[in-house]
């Protein structure tokens, strides 16, 4: 029923740049793996007069990050939930327009390591955002507005890497405008986050040197909520698409001269496995109580676009015993079926092109 393809791309490539697949018009363009040479050359498209941003999304669990990248490039190439730690791994996501390319580093919730044992979670979780910040030509702090308990402080790990990278322009990126009613409290809390200021040539309150250390910056952001070095202050609702064309409009006037790191029908660096899978498992996160979908086991089993206009794919959910199988599954399978419907069209929002999904559900215990 369904056609096994060797997927394993990273046996041919060396890095994830390398494994670059072309998704647009995927009816007319199959699914392949490139040779060694062919990866060399997607590396870096060279064409005269382009431009290129690379801007770091950084901020804490579930603010909204991988949602407002999703709307910029109006398809879903990021897998979101209500919970937290949805985005396991750095990913990068691209938008071209005329001869611009944004290149978005979508990072992990920025997490301490206590944090990352709690959910057992990646190495990722812990490095992702400083790693994407030393790659990113621009900072993108989202803080969410929809917490009116946090609403008025910065994150401290999110403070801890603008002290950490202070020379690097950053933006504040005001997500869930919409839970916020009154214009003058927004005014009132965007003050309190910027402590009424914004960067200019002169910095007067930050030290500028290279050399701070991690005591010095801990210091500094012990009772510290606010950045005063922010280059402009936007306001957005990711959900609803509001605010986000005058953001894109900044970002796009901001790129510099230099040669595209993407061809220009590329729109992610992820292999259409993790994609996948990495789906799969938002959808787990979406319906399932507690800390449970946490220790699932997701893995495709098989890959299928050989098919015109098609993409077939088989994901296996494995659970440590019976009785965690049994609530994936839900009263008579219902569950699982709404996953993979969701699942199937969340993929077929991010190929552009139809996918079916079949999720089939185990356990260890015989």
């Amino acid at each position: 029923m369904f056609h096994t393809i060797n997927y394993r791309l990273t046996k041919l490539c060396n890095n994830v740049s390398q494994q670059l697949l072309h998704f647009n018009g995927i009816s007319r363009t199959k699914l392949w793996v490139h040779s060694q040479t062919e990866c060399n050359n997607v590396n870096t498209v060279i064409q005269s007069n382009n431009r290129l941003l690379k801007v770091a999304i950084v901020g804490a669990p579930n603010v909204g990050k991988s949602t407002l990248i999703n709307q910029i490039l109006q398809r879903k190439v990021f897998p979101i939930s209500k919970k937290v730690h949805t985005t396991r791994c750095r990913a990068k996501a691209v938008y071209n327009e005329g001869k611009v390319q944004l290149v978005f580093l979508d990072t992990p919730g920025l997490v301490t390591v206590t944090e990352s044992q709690k959910y057992k979670l990646e190495a990722e979780f812990v490095t992702g955002g400083e790693n994407a910040i030393i790659e990113a030509d621009l900072i993108g702090v989202v803080h969410d507005l929809s917490n009116r308990y946090t609403r008025k402080s910065l994150d401290a790990k999110v403070l801890r890497l603008l002290h950490l990278y202070r020379n690097k322009d950053s933006i504040l990126i005001m997500n869930k405008v919409d839970t916020v009613k009154s214009k003058r409290k927004l005014l009132d809390i965007t003050d309190v986050l910027t402590a009424g200021k914004l960067r200019n040539s002169t910095i007067d309150s930050i030290d500028s040197s290279n050399d701070l250390s991690e005591k010095s910056i801990q210091d500094r952001i012990k009772n510290q909520h606010h950045w005063e070095q922010f280059s402009q202050v936007f306001m957005v609702s990711a959900l609803l698409g509001t605010g986000v064309s005058e953001l894109k409009a900044y970002l796009l006037n901001s790129a510099k001269y230099g040669d595209w790191l993407f061809p220009e029908n590329s729109f992610t660096d992820q292999s259409p496995e993790v994609l996948i899978t990495e789906t799969v498992r938002s959808k787990l996160l979406e319906h399932l109580p507690q800390e449970i979908p946490y220790k699932l086991n997701v893995e495709l089993e098989y890959l299928d676009a050989e098919q015109k206009d098609i993409i077939m794919a088989v994901v296996n959910v494995g659970c440590d015993t019976s009785r965690i199988e049994g609530l994936v599954r839900g009263s008579g399978g219902h569950r699982i079926k709404t996953i993979a419907t969701e699942a199937e069209q969340s993929l077929s929002d991010a190929f552009l092109t139809s996918v079916h999904l079949r999720v089939v559900v185990c356990s260890k215990q015989l």
